[in-house]
C-alpha cells in the first residue's frame, strides 16, 4: 500500500477528535456526528483500535472510549496497522516486488507515519 486508505483517515480523524476531548471519553455516536464518518463503519473501525490497544472502551454509565496512552505515543503507524488489520490480524498489504522504487516509497512511508504522533496531528489541527 503505498498510500493511506479511507479507513485509516476514518482512525486518524476520530482520534484526533478524541484526543481533543482527552482524557474524557466519549461515545463512539458523539464522535460520528462530530466527524461525518458513517457510525457502523466507526464502530467496526474503534473495534480494530481496540484490539490494537490504542483506545479503551467502557459500556454503560459514563461510558465510552478513550485513548489508552497520550496522543504523543501513538503513531500514525501503529494507527494505520490497527485500522487496516483483518480480522486474522494481519495488515491488509500487498507487498511490492524486493529492489523496486515502490518498495522503497512505500518503506519511505512507513518510516515517515512511524515517525509521527497523533499529537502531530492536533497540533497540526489547531495551529491551522
Amino acid at each position: 500500500m503505498t498510500s493511506h486508505s479511507q479507513t485509516t483517515g476514518y482512525a486518524i480523524e476520530a482520534l484526533a477528535c478524541l484526543a481533543r476531548q482527552r482524557p474524557a471519553s466519549m461515545l463512539v455516536r458523539e464522535i460520528a456526528a462530530e466527524t461525518a464518518i458513517p457510525l457502523p463503519y466507526l464502530s467496526k473501525i474503534f473495534q480494530r483500535l481496540a484490539d490494537a490497544g490504542i483506545v479503551e472502551s467502557k459500556r454503560g454509565y459514563k461510558g465510552g472510549v478513550r485513548l489508552a496512552r497520550p496522543p504523543g505515543k501513538v503513531s500514525l503507524l501503529e494507527i494505520h496497522a490497527a485500522a487496516e488489520s483483518s480480522k486474522a490480524g494481519e495488515a491488509d498489504e500487498e507487498s511490492p516486488r524486493p529492489g523496486t522504487f515502490w518498495q522503497a516509497f512505500q518503506q519511505s512511508y512507513r518510516d515517515k507515519l512511524a515517525a509521527m504522533s497523533l499529537a502531530d496531528v492536533f497540533d497540526f489541527e489547531v495551529h491551522t
